[in-house]
């Protein structure tokens, strides 16, 4: 008993920790002023009006949403066919190079990435820094250990080797297998790696405001500029995100529930 008491305590320490910000900045957009106190002071509904009427804030949303869904596409085929080729070939060097870039995040900072672009693509001649298409590449490279982790998981699940042996001596074209039985069986994984691609690309902060400039800010650089200017603006903007990010989870939710279910009778049909 004494146990459980302290567990559902310790639960509840928990959430409270980190759900309080999050509340916290709920309660900030709507106040009028907010500085020196706990609580914000009044009442105003006109830092949503702003959000949505400022040019700047419209356009780096837009952008944020843009590159984070060409990531999530193209990550998204990078990691079909990587997978695709460590379990087929089953080379050890290549298995290993697989390990290694999925600790990539964890071995290469951020900023050391960034610094990096910055230094490689910033010639005399031609210069990609403060380009979409260098964010895009940075969060190409990121992100992409978020997409094949859960594939590699997915992959290996399949036995794939024993279902291609299937699908060929039964005179299936490699057309064939890949879009009706891989692609299909690889759903769950896509969708879980989707969801962190999508997520990390969205909520990028550090490689966003080294390689962006003013025509490519995303949504976070400047988000981090609001608060210097407006606290009530800000954790409107703030909440924007949360919510926008609570809802794209919900729908990626919703969309696994449906195509694992399509997946899994098209890979019995076959």
């Amino acid at each position: 008993m004494l146990r459980r008491a302290l567990w559902l305590s310790a639960g509840v320490m928990w959430f409270t920790y980190v759900l309080t910000p999050i509340a916290l900045i709920l309660v900030g957009s709507f106040g009028e002023k907010w500085f020196g106190t706990l609580l914000p002071t009044g009442f105003t509904m006109k830092w949503y009006g702003d959000l949505f009427s400022k040019t700047m804030y419209v356009r780096a949303m837009t952008m944020s949403l843009f590159i984070a869904s060409l990531t999530v596409l193209i990550n998204g085929l990078i990691g079909i066919c990587s997978v695709y080729a460590v379990s087929v070939l089953r080379v050890r060097w290549l298995r290993r190079a697989f390990d290694f870039i999925i600790l990539l995040p964890i071995a290469i900072p951020p900023v050391v990435m960034g610094l990096g672009l910055v230094q490689a693509f910033n010639w005399t001649s031609f210069s990609l820094v403060g380009t979409w298409q260098l964010l895009l590449g940075a969060h190409l490279v990121y992100t992409l250990p978020f997409m094949l982790r859960p594939l590699m998981a997915n992959m290996e699940m399949l036995q794939w080797n024993i279902l291609e042996e299937a699908g060929v001596s039964l005179g299936a074209s490699p057309l064939f297998l890949a879009t009706k039985v891989l692609i299909p069986n690889l759903i769950p994984g896509l969708l879980s790696g989707a969801v962190m691609t999508f997520a990390m690309s969205l909520g990028e902060f550090q490689l966003a405001v080294m390689v962006t400039g003013s025509s490519s800010q995303t949504y976070p650089v400047v988000l981090y500029q609001a608060f210097y200017v407006s606290t009530g603006f800000a954790c409107a903007a703030t909440t924007l995100l949360v919510l926008f990010s609570l809802l794209s989870l919900g729908g990626v939710l919703f969309l696994g529930h449906f195509f694992g279910f399509r997946g899994s009778s098209l890979a019995l049909d076959s």
